[in-house]
């Protein structure tokens, strides 16, 4: 028999060995990040449960519940809070990829009496909940409790913060003594597809700075770099040698959600004794994420300067810059290379034998003129006399047969149809309201990604567009390119400064403007050319589009998503795959402030377009006449026509020889 005293002494022993295993156990770190979407449901005990990123803890939590009865069921709530706290500035995205939970009643293996579970989850603002249906007799629960792509509740924000609480609960309710398990280690998780997130600590970089202590910079032209922190003011002093004909700052912005992107004002630039040059000349560029922007001051004098950037409060930006030093008779170092070329030129997102482009049939209203003027010439021929049967009988209503359908009723069908429907649009109007969508998600930092939908519309809204058709061309896999008169040649540049003209801005909002107007001007427009793909050659002049849009992961980054709405006709698969190919390699931006407004559009096309690109799109119609090729039957009607006058004309000259031999 066991010593008491002994097994006393062990019994302490194990209570201690487990309390020392849950402060030792390998919880690491846990954060929600990019590279850290998937937060483990563990348990050091059944008292202490927490999210990790590590598959750490007990691998099963259970606990019988004698007590539940249908009359005084017991409802059993486990939370687990994310420890340690969030320390990175993380981007929610719109919705989570799955959530698995591993619960299961010991006694139920074929999952009728499952109950359903009530999981909550919250991410600094965003709160949401979620019932996972449990089993019943005519549906047993097999298998685990899954939810994917569920939508998170960004209503109240998408930042999560350093030190901001993550948690997850799940409640049930039992109501027979039963034996509950939920199975951790990995086997319970949520994964959360973090867009952006940064280490706010190691990147702000160039504290402390102020204009009381700023950091010294002992050559302007190498890279220096910082970080905004809310209403931070970073500073920066140098020296400037004499004699110098131009300094140009060179900043770089890295790129982050509009949400928190701090004020991209030039610096205050102070020049120790006075005399600090004013007024400079100032290029935007946006390119490959990255907004740059190149302030140009005209012949500064010598001297120590000090150069300050500003925030506000719950923005962050990392940036970097140096100078650029002009000396005296080394040419010249302003912007003058601007080339303001913002010309969007139609065929980028072509794909076939352009060579072979056909050019739009002939106007209803010119194939309706000659048919009735036909028409008219063969009803009048029923007035001429004529001792020919073969005429009257059948040429003349062959004629007028083909001229009436071909010539007559066919374009009147379709230029019925090229009527503009309730509620289209044109182009100009498209592009306008992309604008406006731009314009307002720049007054709305909480509702960033507004202006992300296809030319800016959300899921639910119609696209309902028509354009005038100008040539065709095959793609090479039986379908038809359609060219269209109101994509040549667009001056992007005069449809955003003629909208900053109509609505005035401040001058950082006016740049912010510019720079995201071209950019998704230019790739919605990309977009819409690519789709412009039928599988019949059209016959019209007219197209018609109507496209209802749908929600869809974008293109682009978190910072410059763009095409997150998609025609609903076109699976999420194949917008996926369109979205990947007809994305440009690089797409630049630029806005020059140099005494009149200057905008530049280039980029390099992808590589990787081609025909197999792009779906199958429903929704795109071409005005068409009552027949398909009406200017055949045109052609054939007056044919007949000419034939039967050819005909009386040589009836009439045989006739005329006649009587002059006779007489």
């Amino acid at each position: 028999m066991m010593n008491p005293a002994y097994a006393k002494s062990g019994f302490a022993t194990s209570i201690l060995l487990v309390l020392i295993l849950s402060f030792l156990s390998p919880t690491t770190t846990a954060e929600l990040s990019q590279s850290t979407t998937t937060l483990n449901l563990a348990c050091l005990s059944d008292s202490s449960c927490l999210l990790d990123n590590a598959e750490i803890g007990v691998d099963v939590m259970s606990r019988q519940e004698e007590s539940a009865s249908p009359l005084s069921p017991k409802t059993v709530k486990i939370e687990f809070i994310m420890s340690p706290e969030q320390n990175q500035l993380a981007l929610l995205p719109t919705m989570i990829d799955e959530l698995v939970i591993d619960f299961r009643i010991r006694e139920d293996t074929a999952g009728v009496s499952a109950p359903d579970l009530v999981v909550e989850f919250w991410a600094g603002p965003s709160s949401n909940s979620w019932t996972l249906s449990g089993g019943s007799p005519t549906s047993p629960k097999v298998g685990t409790y899954q939810l994917e792509d569920a939508e998170l509740d960004l209503s109240r924000g998408r930042l999560v913060r350093p030190n901001d609480g993550v948690g997850l609960s799940i409640s049930f309710e039992i109501t027979e003594p039963v034996t509950w398990e939920l199975y951790l280690r990995g086997e319970s998780r949520i994964i959360i597809p973090v867009e952006w997130s940064v280490d706010i600590t190691s990147a702000n970089v160039d504290e402390p700075s102020s204009a009381s202590n700023p950091v010294i910079v002992e050559d302007v032209e190498t890279l220096s770099k910082g970080a905004l922190l809310d209403a931070d003011q970073d500073c920066f002093r140098f020296q400037l040698p004499d004699h110098l004909r131009a300094l140009t700052m060179v900043i770089h912005w890295t790129s982050v959600p509009l949400e928190i992107e701090q004020p991209h004002i030039p610096p205050e630039l102070i020049r120790e004794g006075g005399k600090t040059p004013r007024n400079p000349a100032v290029k935007t560029t946006f390119e490959a994420g990255q907004q740059i922007t190149e302030i140009f001051y005209e012949e500064p004098p010598e001297g120590s300067y000090l150069a300050c950037w500003s925030g506000e409060n719950n923005h962050f930006q990392e940036y970097s810059w140096f100078g650029r030093l002009s000396h005296e008779g080394l040419g010249s170092a302003s912007p003058t290379q601007f080339s303001g070329d913002a010309n969007w030129l139609a065929g980028e997102a072509w794909v076939g034998d352009v060579e072979h482009t056909s050019q739009s049939i002939a106007p209803h209203g010119l194939t309706l003129s000659i048919g009735l003027i036909g028409t008219i010439a063969g009803l009048l021929g029923y007035t001429i006399p004529s001792n020919n049967p073969w005429s009257k009988r059948y040429v003349l209503p062959a004629a007028l047969f083909l001229l009436i359908i071909g010539g007559v009723a066919s374009p009147l069908f379709g230029m019925t149809g090229e009527a503009p429907l309730a509620g289209e649009l044109t182009l100009d109007e498209v592009l306008d309201n992309r604008m406006a969508t731009v314009d307002d998600a720049g007054q709305s930092e909480s509702n960033a990604n507004a202006a992300a939908g296809f030319f800016g519309l959300e899921s639910g809204e119609i696209l309902s567009l028509r354009m005038h058709i100008t040539g065709v061309h095959p793609t090479g896999d039986g379908r038809w390119q359609i060219h269209t008169e109101e994509m040549e040649n667009i001056r992007l540049d005069s449809y955003v400064f003629g909208w900053v003209s109509d609505h005035p801005m401040g001058a950082t909002d006016e740049v912010k403007f510019i720079l995201q107007a071209g950019h998704a001007l230019t790739l919605d427009l990309l977009m819409l050319e690519a789709l412009l793909v039928v599988d019949e050659k059209p016959a019209g002049e007219l197209v018609h589009i109507e496209w209802q849009m749908t929600s869809s992961q974008p293109a682009g980054s978190a910072t410059e998503p763009i095409w997150s709405t998609r025609p609903d006709s076109i699976s999420s698969s194949e917008w996926t795959t369109i979205q990947e190919e007809l994305y440009p390699k690089l797409l630049t931006i630029s806005y020059c402030d140099c005494g009149i407004d200057g905008m530049e559009i280039s980029w390099r096309s992808s590589d990787n377009f081609d025909s197999n690109s792009i779906p199958q799109v429903e929704g795109i119609t071409v005005a068409t006449g009552l027949v398909s090729n009406e200017n055949v039957w045109l052609t054939c009607g007056i044919s007949l026509l000419l034939f039967a006058g050819g005909i009386e004309y040589y009836r009439v000259k045989a006739a005329e020889k006649l009587a002059k031999e006779y007489l």
